[in-house]
């Protein structure tokens, strides 16, 4: 953030942050390898050899994070060379290409104005002075020397000796001057003298760059923090602790063995708000940072087509980490501000009073917010600031979704096709621009199908018939954004358990809305009517029923009607159950013209007969009688004459519209 890049923090050492760009690939990427030195003064070249064995190298010399696609390089030869114009910590980037993949590698060159080495120093109890020169890089003199100021000859320190730890018991204000020497030449100027000041209770609130303070927060993302920790260079580190804002503090340390640099912590729980502070023992004690605490962002929620809310945690006006210690403040005040991006461009920061905060939006457009505290205070005789910077949330038409429809419901139409019916009660009050059904494909709900209007919805694309559907609904608004798809409503499949039981699939065809009751119904075989042939309805938990079938001659037709609490009916499909055909002759015929039983006539049910062969013999084995139609009649005539009274046998065949096959054999008499 350009704003926090041009904060000067009081207890800072001003050094450039390490690059969190495509320094940080591993994923797919191939590590380079070259040769720099990790210190130069100002004025001096610097020369680096490329070691990685890589195609197309290219540096840059202070790398600022940029994306690989923005990437410009300094320098496009495998070994080059550069001259940095101002003192600093820079960042070296190598890239190129490596076995096929990108490669990158960066490393840090610190440009000295002087001959001061990196130590750092600091004073306590008014007489005593501590300098630490730590075992680091970018220290690379032949010898250090530390004059402290008491008018002895400066102490030598040999390289072998770093880390280099020492104090001295000194009457401050004191000047020193910690100074590091090449035995060749070199263009660096002899490094400058540090006065420690007198710190009694009159002196006022003061700064120290030396003193451990934690100047930088940012959640990086909704569990992960990142500390920018500057301070003293003591081998051994500072000791970090973490504790739920507002809750005292344990004895033991979160990590110890800190060192300035950045710090990555993870965070428990993302609603809640952590508070940090870091600690050491130096020569006089204790020293021990100022405190602070992530900023926690809670939601960014569209209000409408124009506005939407951006949500957080407030920063806290006193810390209550440190209950027991009321007589200083560890922080006393904040600024609040929003820092908003467009379509990816940042624009100026927004002071906020409190939240929620709402922003004024184009809808169309890609918005990402931060809330970010400026804090500021003093503990004991020292000042100190900081900045604490929340997660990032984005909000994208595409990746929002307004509440789900939940009034819906799906029937089987007379064509087994699916007929959706639903009413839009989201709560949402942007303009919808079309509706969407989904269906379910085995795996996942896939949209089929879209309408601009609030209206009924036919799959015809389905056959209810042979199983259950099921689907979802859902809208797009003005906006271009989805709503949650609704729950899942089915069509009910109805089929036969067992011979002449019916049943039925659970799954309800009601959205969000359970099922009252179920009622089987019938279809007259005559005229196509329905009547429901359950009385009092089927409870909601059952799922089979076994009708009566005697009242049926060729077919019974069955569906099953539901009901959900608000009175909407969907139907299943329509099943039918065969009812099987009966052949039935009389042992006994009389054609004797008394107007009974004077006709041999079959009983039964014909309707479902396609094919019918029926043989009338003699006890000879002659046949007297043949006829492909089951509503033929025998008169007992053979040729013209009277055929003798006798006992005759017979034989039918049938073929039924299913298939099915019906064989009968038997025997009557026929009687004069």
């Amino acid at each position: 953030m350009k704003n926090v890049l041009r904060i000067i923090l009081l207890f800072f050492v001003s050094i450039s942050a390490f690059s969190q760009g495509v320094c940080d690939l591993t994923n797919g990427v191939e590590k380079g390898a070259f040769d720099a030195p990790a210190a130069v003064c100002l004025g001096e070249v610097v020369n680096v050899k490329d070691r990685s064995g890589g195609t197309d190298i290219k540096y840059i010399f202070g790398y600022r994070g940029q994306a690989a696609n923005l990437l410009t390089p300094t320098r496009t030869t495998p070994d080059a060379d550069w001259a940095f114009a101002a003192k600093g910590e820079y960042t070296i980037l190598q890239y190129g290409k490596k076995n096929g993949k990108d490669m990158y590698l960066c490393k840090k060159v610190v440009v000295r104005e002087n001959s001061e080495p990196i130590f750092s120093y600091s004073g306590c109890n008014d007489n005593r002075v501590e300098i630490i020169i730590p075992n680091d890089p970018a220290n690379n003199f032949d010898r250090y020397t530390i004059d402290w100021g008491d008018g002895n000859p400066p102490e030598t320190v040999n390289p072998s000796d770093l880390p280099y730890k020492n104090y001295k018991d000194l009457v401050l204000p004191r000047t020193i001057n910690v100074n590091g020497v090449f035995n060749t030449a070199s263009t660096c100027l002899a490094s400058s003298s540090k006065t420690i000041p007198f710190l009694g209770g009159t002196s006022g609130p003061r700064n120290d760059p030396n003193l451990g303070v934690i100047g930088q927060l940012i959640l990086e993302s909704a569990d992960k923090a990142v500390l920018t920790i500057s301070g003293s260079h003591d081998p051994d580190g500072y000791s970090l602790y973490m504790t739920p804002q507002g809750t005292p503090y344990g004895f033991t340390p979160h990590k110890t063995g800190v060192r300035p640099g950045d710090v990555s912590i993870s965070i428990p729980d993302t609603t809640q708000s952590y508070c940090f502070y870091i600690e050491r023992f130096n020569a006089c004690g204790i020293e021990q940072s100022a405190e602070i605490c992530t900023v926690v962002l809670s939601d960014v929620k569209p209000i409408d087509i124009t506005t939407q809310e951006v949500i957080w945690e407030p920063y806290p006006t006193r810390m209550t980490s440190f209950p027991n210690e009321p007589t200083y403040g560890r922080f006393l005040t904040s600024t609040t501000k929003l820092i908003k991006e467009e379509d990816g461009v940042e624009l100026p920061e927004i002071t906020v009073s409190g939240s929620p905060y709402r922003d004024n939006i184009d809808c169309q457009k890609k918005y990402c917010y931060r809330i970010q505290a400026e804090t500021s205070g003093q503990l004991y005789f020292y000042t100190f600031a900081g900045v604490s910077l929340s997660k990032q949330i984005c909000v994208d038409k595409e990746d929002f979704h307004p509440p789900k429809i939940t009034d819906a419901f799906v029937s089987v139409s007379d064509a087994n096709t699916s007929v959706v019916t639903f009413k839009d009660n989201s709560s949402w009050t942007l303009v919808r621009d079309k509706y969407l059904l989904y269906r379910d494909n085995g795996t996942t709900f896939t949209e089929i199908m879209s309408n601009p209007t609030e209206a009924l919805l036919t799959d015809v694309t389905v056959d209810n018939s042979q199983k259950s559907n099921c689907y979802k609904i859902a809208f797009v608004d003005e906006c271009g954004s989805t709503s949650d798809l609704s729950d899942p409503f089915c069509t009910i499949f109805l089929s036969e358990a067992n011979k002449g039981q019916l049943a039925w699939t659970a799954p309800t065809p009601f959205a969000d809305i359970d099922v009252a009751d179920y009622e089987v119904e019938s279809f007259d075989e005559n005229t196509g009517t329905s009547s429901v042939i359950t009385s009092p309805a089927l409870p909601a938990t059952q799922l089979e029923y076994i009708p009566d079938l005697s009242g049926f001659v060729e077919e019974a037709k069955f569906r099953i009607k539901t009901t959900r609490a608000d009175g909407s009916v969907s139907y299943s499909n329509t099943y039918t159950i065969p009812i099987s055909v009966k052949l039935l002759l009389p042992d006994v015929f009389t054609p004797n013209n008394d107007t009974h039983n004077d006709n041999l006539q079959i009983k039964g049910t014909f309707r479902r007969i396609t094919k019918f062969e029926f043989q009338i013999y003699n006890r000879w084995g002659n046949p007297v009688f043949t006829s492909d139609d089951p509503l033929r009649t025998w008169d007992g005539n053979f040729q013209g004459t009277m055929a003798p009274a006798d006992t005759y046998t017979y034989k039918i065949y049938a073929q039924i519209n299913d298939g099915t096959e019906v064989s009968k054999t038997g025997k009557f008499l026929l009687m004069r």
